[in-house]
């Protein structure tokens, strides 16, 4: 009873938290909002369809990492991951260091598993940072030269605490010593990690990152925004600077938006239609999952779900 309490109390302080996020950004967090429209509607329809589609793919492949990073735990429904990401898309908006991201994740787990997949979703949000640094470094040094070196210094802090709690979990795994029972089910969810689930999740981080990155740079190319490598160069470097870029949450889309005009080397009157192009990313990958996940948390009844 007093659990259930807890969670009722969480997800409501949640989904308001979500609305007031909701609000602000639709009131003021996005830059120059005329400017947006008025790109938006410089694109022609089936390019918000083709955009939908890469998000679909992007998600569909987040949904299956996973169910593959819980699957030590129990045998996770697809369509409960799925409604787990989006309501996890929600709260991260408002709860940084992927704290809210875990919180709306676990809400389709069992109950007892809770807690034990804790190192296992943050396993592969370290996996899709390492495939953003891998992508991103050299693309930024690329572009920014010494610039850069402030954005590797922000990403080696933002990375460092996911590396040393996996790292302590993996020392308290192999340790012999007795542990108190609440750190044994910790524990638990990282104890019978397996290779298989190591692989697959770095690799569906690279695969995911080749969807939504790589559709950003041709959707760049075929309106000659750039070249090939210009265009691959600037959307890796977006994405490291984008992650890496210490921040107030409520100003993440004045980032998202603000960045492909600071990269890329274009005239005055190419610049709303490259605006319109990072609004239309912005819009189906991050604001139109966290919509539908604000929906999933207040429809959402706090009890154990069944495999």
């Amino acid at each position: 009873m007093k659990s259930g309490l807890v969670w009722k109390l969480v997800k409501w302080f949640l989904a308001g938290a979500c609305i007031i996020w909701l609000i602000n950004l639709l009131s003021g967090g996005i830059p120059n909002p005329e400017n947006v429209w008025l790109a938006l509607k410089t694109i022609p329809w089936y390019w918000h369809f083709a955009a939908l589609l890469s998000a679909t793919a992007n998600w569909w492949l987040e949904a299956i990492k996973w169910r593959l990073l819980v699957s030590n735990l129990e045998k996770l429904r697809f369509i409960n991951a799925v409604k787990g990401l989006l309501a996890g898309a929600a709260a991260n908006n408002v709860i940084p260091f992927r704290v809210g991201e875990f919180l709306g994740r676990v809400m389709y787990l069992k109950e007892e598993n809770r807690s034990a997949a804790l190192l296992n979703n943050y396993f592969g949000a370290t996996c899709q940072t390492l495939v953003t640094l891998i992508a991103g470094i050299p693309a930024a040094y690329a572009l920014l030269g010494s610039e850069a070196e402030k954005y590797g210094r922000s990403s080696l802090l933002y990375i460092l605490p996911f590396l040393i709690l996996l790292g302590f979990a993996w020392y308290l795994v192999k340790s012999r010593t007795r542990k108190p029972a609440w750190l044994e089910k910790w524990l638990l969810g990282f104890k019978h990690f397996s290779g298989s689930q190591i692989t697959g999740t770095f690799g569906l981080s690279l695969l995911r990152y080749l969807v939504f990155g790589g559709f950003y740079a041709f959707f760049i190319i075929q309106f000659k925004l750039a070249d090939t490598p210009t265009a691959l160069t600037c959307v890796a470097c977006i994405f490291f600077i984008q992650t890496f870029t210490p921040g107030i949450i409520y100003t993440d889309a004045a980032v998202r938006l603000s960045l492909p005009l600071l990269l890329f080397s274009i005239s005055d009157a190419q610049k709303p239609l490259l605006l319109g192009i990072a609004a239309i990313n912005y819009f189906y990958n991050v604001l139109l999952p966290a919509i539908i996940g604000l929906i999933v948390f207040i429809m959402y009844k706090w009890k154990p779900q069944p495999s």
